[in-house]
């Protein structure tokens, strides 16, 4: 039995550890109060972690996001490169980060483990040219989160009830939440059998990836929320928000940006089908008409919305008119998407298709009860 240290930011381990471990898991306290004041003294030490001391020994690390100073050995997942290698602005900083990337190359950083092909392509981009470049890449892997599956069958379409839809993220905007807002107004206007549910914060505008910085533009979609189809669930605990998943049709986020799409896997564990767009990690486990349904979106050769802009920029009339004709053209793809889904004779038997794909997937892919085992294996070997 190995004893190992979680550290790293909480969000993307839980996902990516053992459930049941037969080893033991160690979870030391940030210092102090979940915080990385180091960053504060001096942004490039952001990649630091800083916790509170383990007095008990230990065999190794399991980070999160972030690049470790340590002689034991240790193993990283990550989502996106930009957390761990970000862009010198200075000679000073760039002594820090070539002390960041030279630690990856050394032996006692095990294994590097990318959440998705994503993440890879990422990371390899970045590292392209670098001496470490071939060290890093023999110890590079792809290990898809996991989730607990719930279910054992696919679901069936009662034809007679409303299409349920759930959309969940606490980014309204960049989620897709104002999509899926704009498309029960269209849904409204056409009499369609369709009830949209929101779970979400409503956290939008400036500091939000994506969003327009101004928040009174995004007054009149937030107003939708009103709607006779629309149900708002604002915040509810994990499994109610399971429960509903299970209750619903297909699950929507037509997201502009998202590393990976959790939220999406959770559906796929209760047999939900997708909808969702084709950037990021995304296209990599939902498929369209096989367990779900991709609303395209131009992207560039890193899978990411080529129609974004950055900075300054973001806050013009332009980037303004490029999200709201954004967020209403894929409004009218998944209500189109929806409309030749309800129109279809053999709907029954392709719903049942699309959920037994879903299930097929968090099975095959996603399953904690197989990553359990991938896991405890790679501590075993230290």
């Amino acid at each position: 039995m190995v004893k190992v240290i979680i550290a790293g930011q909480k969000h993307l381990s839980i996902p990516n550890l053992p459930r049941n471990s037969r080893h033991t898991l160690i979870y030391p306290k940030a210092f102090p109060a979940g915080r990385y004041p180091i960053e504060k003294i001096w942004y490039p030490l952001g990649s630091f972690i800083a916790w509170q001391p383990v007095w008990e020994k230990y065999q190794a690390i399991h980070c999160f996001n972030r690049i470790l100073y340590t002689n034991k050995p240790w193993f990283l997942t990550f989502e996106d490169h930009r957390v761990l290698y970000r862009n010198p602005q200075n000679k000073q900083e760039a002594v820090i980060y070539e002390l960041l990337n030279n630690r990856l190359a050394l032996e006692n950083c095990q294994k590097i483990i990318a959440i998705s092909d994503y993440a890879k392509l990422r990371l390899v981009k970045r590292i392209e040219g670098w001496k470490i470049e071939e060290k890093i890449i023999k110890k590079l892997d792809i290990i898809h989160p996991s989730f607990p599956v719930r279910v054992h069958q696919s679901k069936l379409y009662q034809e007679k009830e409303n299409l349920q839809i759930v959309f969940i993220g606490n980014h309204i905007a960049r989620k897709g939440g104002v999509v899926a807002l704009r498309l029960a107004k269209k849904a409204e206007k056409l009499g369609l059998p369709i009830t949209i549910h929101i779970i979400s914060g409503l956290e939008h505008g400036s500091g939000v990836p994506t969003d327009f910085p101004d928040r009174t533009k995004y007054v009149e979609d937030l107003k939708l929320l009103n709607l006779n189809n629309v149900i708002f669930h604002k915040n509810i605990p994990n499994e109610k928000v399971i429960e509903l998943l299970s209750q619903s049709h297909f699950q929507l986020m037509a997201t502009l940006h998202d590393t990976y799409g959790y939220s999406i896997i959770e559906g796929f564990s209760v047999a939900t089908p997708a909808i969702t767009t084709n950037v990021c990690a995304l296209p990599e486990f939902v498929r369209h008409g096989e367990n779900g349904y991709i609303l395209e979106l131009p992207i560039d050769e890193i899978r990411h919305w080529s129609n974004w802009l950055y900075g300054e920029k973001t806050k013009t009339d332009e980037y303004w008119e490029i999200l709201n004709s954004t967020y209403d053209y894929l409004a009218e793809q998944a209500l189109q998407q929806i409309i030749q889904f309800l129109e279809r004779t053999d709907k029954r038997e392709h719903y049942e298709f699309l959920s037994a794909g879903a299930l097929a997937q968090a099975q095959i892919v996603h399953n904690s009860e197989k990553q359990n085992e991938l896991f405890d294996n790679l501590y075993a070997a230290v």
